[in-house]
């Protein structure tokens, strides 16, 4: 800590630097001038925590020099000292904000524990700063921290000692009450590039907090990256829960905002009223439901306690396809395919086991089909993405439906690579003359009229990239070159690329080129 003695009298100041041990008050600086002037400077090379200070001095009072100070922001402590004990000048120190007042002469202890007083003073202040700034930061990072812990809790690794924290803070359900279980399911995105989960899961906590926060519902949400899916647990604050058609009702609600703002159609599966220290078993009785939803149906589905008996339909039909592939039938394996989980569907005969063996059942053929080679095999699912719908397409009717337009495509005659190098150079022309369109893969597809799936092979093949990546790429990109080149509003730049939601642009130009737009603009970009 600093101090600083301040007097127009070279005897009160030396005797007041001497009179006191201020080291072992805690003072590493003790620096003192003899005007105002003077103290000035010395503030402006490092500003004091405690100032002993004249009032009447040559040319510039204590007071003047204190208001000053506070002009500057200065919040030093400080005592002052004057020969006369006149009510005016202690009502002006307390106006400005003097710490204390004392009338010399005055005994060396006696200043020295009035300087004690304002030392604990700053000490306090530094404390209470401290804290506001943890505070803040806890504020900052509540959503986290409530979703970690939500998170280990309906995963049955619950740290019992935070949540017994959060929930006396009253920002974590009390699980000695009920409240309601809801999983929601991301199905189809109209985005190029879906959000994250923490995006995701942020979006969520601010979108369920202005839904029920009106109702006194405490809303938490966690991103279960296991599931793939986002949990939030509802409690009301106040007294009895919602009822159970005020809580559906909100949450078509919220599922009309993820497809209209988030772009994003989701499913919502919902138990409750329930104890929430169930909530963990009730947590996997949700997943369950949600492996059942195989035909990806928007909406909002009720847990429900009926034992389900299972059933298998095995579909004979696939054998049949063999021929369709070795004859080079492959569209029509395709949409007898398609036709067939269609019909299962609608017959309400397409459940989880049966979409499993129809997977089993297909790929089983499919080897046949190849003769047993591994090697094809590889070639058919190398790429990540492939092999991605290798592993996921039992859980969906969609992603089931992808893996039979990937087999029908592989075994679809390609064509010569020079023929490959035209058509992506002449797809790469469009994409440049159109970067203010969305610019779906189908649409590029039909205008080169080639099959979408094997359009994207070969254009993995000869750029690098995915036809996704490279349409975000070039309209980044062209981004950058008019952030540095132009003045044109970065919302206007956003619509120039094709992106309409302006959140949406920096989060990908951010993930894409490593900077905000707006750092962009600042030169902060490479």
């Amino acid at each position: 800590m600093k101090l600083l003695i301040v007097d127009d009298q070279m005897s009160v100041v030396d005797g007041l630097k001497r009179g006191v041990n201020w080291k072992a008050m805690g003072f590493s600086a003790v620096d003192t001038a003899y005007n105002a002037v003077d103290a000035k400077a010395s503030l402006r090379r490092q500003v004091a925590d405690v100032m002993l200070c004249d009032i009447e001095m040559p040319m510039e009072s204590g007071l003047e020099l204190l208001q000053w100070m506070r002009e500057q922001g200065m919040q030093t402590r400080c005592i002052f000292l004057t020969a006369h004990a006149k009510f005016d000048y202690a009502q002006e120190a307390l106006r400005l904000g003097g710490f204390s007042y004392i009338v010399q002469p005055a005994p060396y202890s006696e200043i020295g524990q009035a300087v004690a007083k304002a030392v604990e003073d700053v000490e306090s202040g530094r404390e209470q700063a401290e804290l506001q700034q943890m505070g803040k930061a806890f504020h900052q990072q509540e959503p986290a921290i409530v979703a970690n812990v939500l998170r280990g809790f309906l995963r049955r690794q619950p740290n019992g000692r935070d949540m017994s924290t959060l929930e006396k803070m009253g920002i974590m359900p009390l699980r000695g009450k009920v409240g309601y279980l809801v999983m929601i399911q991301p199905l189809r995105w109209e985005l190029d590039m879906p959000w994250d989960g923490s995006l995701l899961g942020v979006a969520l906590g601010n979108i369920s907090s202005e839904t029920f926060e009106p109702h006194s519902e405490l809303s938490v949400v966690a991103y279960m990256l296991r599931e793939e899916c986002l949990a939030m647990v509802l409690q009301n604050t106040e007294g009895e829960e919602m009822p159970l058609e005020g809580v559906v009702r909100q949450l078509v609600f919220l599922e009309s905002v993820f497809e209209q703002y988030i772009q994003c159609t989701v499913a919502c599966y919902l138990d409750g009223p329930v104890p929430v220290s169930s909530m963990p078993e009730r947590w996997e009785k949700l997943v369950a439901m949600r492996d059942e939803n195989v035909a990806l149906r928007p909406g909002v589905f009720q847990l429900e306690e009926k034992p389900r008996v299972p059933h298998t339909f095995r579909v004979p039909q696939i054998r049949n396809w063999y021929s369709l592939l070795r004859e080079g039938y492959t569209e029509a394996m395709e949409k007898e395919g398609g036709a067939l989980l269609d019909k299962l569907l609608e017959n309400g005969q397409l459940d989880s086991s049966t979409l499993r063996a129809f997977y089993q059942d297909f790929l089983q053929m499919v080897y046949h089909a190849i003769e047993g080679s591994e090697d094809k095999m590889h070639q058919m699912f190398h790429e990540p993405e492939d092999l991605e719908l290798y592993r996921n397409a039992m859980k969906s009717v969609d992603n089931m439906k992808r893996l039979l337009h990937h087999v029908a495509v592989h075994f679809s005659a390609p064509a010569p690579a020079d023929d490959q190098k035209t058509v992506v150079e002449k797809v790469r022309r469009y994409i440049g003359e159109h970067l203010d369109s969305e610019l779906r893969r189908d649409e590029l597809a039909e205008y080169v009229h080639l099959n979408p799936d094997y359009l994207t092979r070969i254009f993995k093949k000869e750029t690098g990239y995915s036809i996704k990546e490279y349409v975000i790429l070039q309209k980044m990109e062209e981004a950058k070159a008019l952030l540095r080149t132009t003045l044109l509003p970065i919302s206007f730049i956003a619509a120039k690329v094709g992106y309409c939601n302006f959140s949406h642009f920096s989060y990908t130009y951010k993930k894409v080129l490593g900077v905000t737009p707006q750092e962009e603009r600042q030169g902060g970009g490479a």
